[in-house]
């Protein structure tokens, strides 16, 4: 009797050993892809809390030996902010067109108060032709790229109404 209870603690024990591991493997296999998701996540988040206070500046003209914090302060006190900031042109310089200039601000908030104000641009002769937009990720600009694209087709279908983009969609409402 001692035999056959020493050889079924043997087998239980064995049994459980073969689980134990097995459940080992898969919770290192899961914890490894866990582990690059997680990383992922992370980098996606802190990119996107550096673009958050990032606004970029587009057909502002370049020239040779140029003060870029000269120019872009003007643009800024023609909307009436002040704000601290950092500045550089991306990109190789083209002959056809103006490379955009990425303005690094303080924080998120004044990304959003700028933005708000760049309508007053086109009330300035000098600044017409400069937009400013935040920074924004590839995706998020191919999906406003599509957004643009869908607004001037509904602008050229029904002009007597008014279309803008609100929240990720093209919306239409009647001129007052």
């Amino acid at each position: 009797m001692s035999s056959v209870k020493s050889s079924v603690q043997e087998t239980v024990l064995e049994e459980f050993k073969s689980y134990s591991s097995v459940v080992k493997s898969g919770l290192q296999e899961q914890s490894a892809v866990m582990s690059a998701n997680i990383v992922s996540v992370v980098k996606k988040v802190v990119e996107e809390e550096d673009r958050s206070r990032n606004v970029m500046v587009f057909g502002l003209p370049e020239e040779d030996n140029e003060k870029l914090s000269e120019k872009v302060g003007e643009i800024m006190t023609a909307i009436g902010e002040k704000p601290k900031m950092d500045m550089c042109r991306l990109g190789k310089a083209r002959d056809d067109r103006p490379r955009p200039v990425k303005v690094t601000l303080s924080s998120s908030l004044v990304v959003t108060q700028i933005i708000s104000k760049s309508r007053r641009l086109s009330g300035h002769e000098r600044f017409r032709s400069v937009f400013l937009s935040p920074d924004r990720s590839y995706e998020q600009r191919t999906e406003h790229r599509t957004l643009v694209e869908d607004l001037k087709r509904k602008k050229a279908a029904e002009p007597n109404k008014r279309h803008f983009i609100r929240n990720g969609t093209v919306t239409s409402r009647e001129k007052t």
